[in-house]
């Protein structure tokens, strides 16, 4: 779901978008984005029954950018747990191990609209937030934070792998083009 995150991508002229249901279909892109889902334990094993998941940890091994939003940040931690069956029954599962975070699914959904600033870059964002999950780690640097303060979203030391639960992120013209 929220295949809309990546629509803006698809009016820069230096960039070639493609949905992937394969590995043969994956390549050796500059990068992987890990769009919503609204289940993301089941999505993770379906990854997984694809070979997918191995590959994409692959080419994160050789430097390629890998990003996830909401869901595909989920997905990019070190597990996943659903104490409360919200999105499944599978209970706890391992993530792809990309981000030392850990994801809980908890019964209140995270609903609102918020103004960020990505911090790499300086750039303002706007979208929202839409999610059952809360996540956490340690020793991440935070990629995407919230006016009020609030980490949306962190990054490995060298960049390459980050997430984060703000959708909408790709519609800031100097973001998307940093």
């Amino acid at each position: 779901s929220n295949f809309n995150d990546l629509d803006p991508l698809r009016i820069e002229p230096d960039v070639a978008l493609r949905v992937v249901r394969t590995v043969g279909e994956l390549g050796a892109p500059d990068a992987v984005i890990l769009p919503g889902t609204k289940n993301t334990i089941e999505d993770l094993a379906a990854l997984r029954s694809r070979g997918l998941a191995e590959a994409i940890v692959a080419l994160a091994g050789r430097g390629t950018e890998i990003v996830g939003l909401c869901g595909g940040f989920q997905m990019l931690g070190a597990t996943l747990a659903d104490p409360h069956n919200i999105e499944s029954a599978a209970g706890r599962t391992a993530g792809l191990g990309l981000l030392d975070v850990e994801t809980v699914m908890e019964p209140d959904k995270v609903l609102c609209r918020v103004a960020a600033r990505h911090v790499p870059s300086g750039e303002a964002l706007r979208g929202y937030e839409i999610h059952h999950g809360r996540t956490a780690g340690a020793g991440l640097a935070p990629v995407i934070v919230a006016e009020d303060g609030r980490s949306l979203g962190v990054a490995r030391d060298d960049g390459r792998v980050w997430g984060t639960y703000l959708h909408g992120l790709f519609d800031a013209d100097g973001f998307r083009r940093w």
